[in-house]
């Protein structure tokens, strides 16, 4: 089966500093999409659900407009449920974690993040929703 990640942030830079982390750990894996947005996010999630394209994980950031990181992820669960997300802020995580207990939130992680740390935290991730825990 295939098998996808999303990261989510709306700053390009951050995106492309993103992409090119997650390319360089994931490519030979999985399928990688890149969205500027929470919305844009939801219309890759769905497709790839519909495609029958396992999504191994999502990466977002917190603030960004129109839709917030922990409001993409609780709708993310809804569609594709045992999916880990993790969260990319530059705020208290502790009331970020407020908002998403309960869903499908791996770990919540403070910008600038250590690129080594988040590439070991996203095989974490799917290694553990892989095993069903």
């Amino acid at each position: 089966m295939q098998q996808a990640i999303i990261c989510v942030d709306d700053e390009r830079s951050i995106l492309t500093a993103l992409q090119q982390q997650i390319m360089r750990a994931f490519s030979d894996t999985y399928t990688l999409e890149f969205a500027e947005s929470g919305a844009e996010a939801l219309e890759i999630i769905e497709q790839f659900v519909n495609q029958n394209v396992r999504i191994a994980a999502i990466i977002t950031d917190e603030m960004m407009p129109g839709m917030k990181g922990h409001e993409l992820i609780e709708r993310a669960a809804t569609i594709s449920p045992d999916t880990p997300c993790i969260l990319l802020t530059g705020y208290a995580q502790s009331e970020i974690m407020n908002h998403v207990t309960g869903n499908n939130m791996a770990h919540c992680v403070s910008k600038p993040w250590d690129s080594e740390e988040l590439i070991a935290l996203v095989q974490q991730s799917i290694n553990r929703a892989m095993l069903g825990q």
